[in-house]
């Protein structure tokens, strides 16, 4: 797998950019930290600039990118956008606004191109950010699982709802599905998020109702 450099930014409300850079290689997560041409010395962005307010941000790889999020005490504190190189149009805005503590950090995931792993990000009214994954290898239904429990959605976030999201997959004409979708204990889809191949679009947040209850489970079908 190849090294590549892995760019990004956070807005702060006050006007400040974070600028971040690192050489990553492909299909490992690792910490993203500032950009030494503008900071001195990488800095995880916790200690950087502890107490500034994030609004929005973008992280952008070369070939293949799965998620970026703030880990902050152990937890994803804040979900940020994600894209390729040349193809993202803009920087969103975060599910919410995210004020920066010392020793927090930026968490990214880059792959090759051809890397089948699928995220499901998404938020919930309760202020709560998860990523959930899967690896698919084939033909199957592909419960997309949490990044930091491996429990099911329904485990994860049982009683809230989620309000947004955004579901990124290369598969393409693989997907037997519209996208990710929230299938209740008796088998019913409660929810979906359209899927995005990061290759091709700059994947976006959209709105989502869908409160979790048990047994729940994120997926999505795949023909090979």
């Amino acid at each position: 797998m190849a090294t590549n450099t892995v760019n990004g930014v956070l807005v702060c409300s006050d006007g400040t950019n974070i600028p971040l850079k690192k050489e990553i290689a492909e299909g490992t997560e690792v910490d993203l930290t500032t950009d030494t041409v503008y900071t001195v010395s990488a800095i995880n962005v916790g200690d950087y600039a502890p107490g500034k307010v994030v609004t929005s941000a973008l992280v952008t790889a070369d070939n293949g990118i799965s998620y970026a999020y703030i880990l902050s005490q152990g937890l994803v504190a804040a979900i940020i956008p994600v894209g390729l190189k040349g193809i993202t149009a803009s920087t969103p805005a975060l599910h919410a606004p995210y004020r920066l503590r010392a020793g927090d950090k930026v968490r990214v995931l880059t792959l090759t191109a051809s890397a089948r792993n699928a995220s499901l990000c998404y938020y919930t009214n309760r202020g709560v950010s998860r990523i959930a994954t899967v690896l698919v290898s084939g033909g199957a239904t592909n419960e997309l699982v949490d990044l930091q429990t491996s429990n099911s959605v329904g485990d994860t976030v049982f009683g809230q709802t989620i309000t947004s999201a955004f579901f990124t997959t290369i598969d393409g004409a693989k997907i037997e599905d519209q996208g990710a979708s929230i299938v209740d204990a008796l088998g019913n889809v409660v929810g979906s998020v359209s899927a995005t191949d990061p290759s091709k679009f700059q994947p976006v947040s959209s709105p989502v109702k869908s409160t979790i209850a048990l047994n729940y489970v994120a997926q999505f079908l795949t023909n090979a």
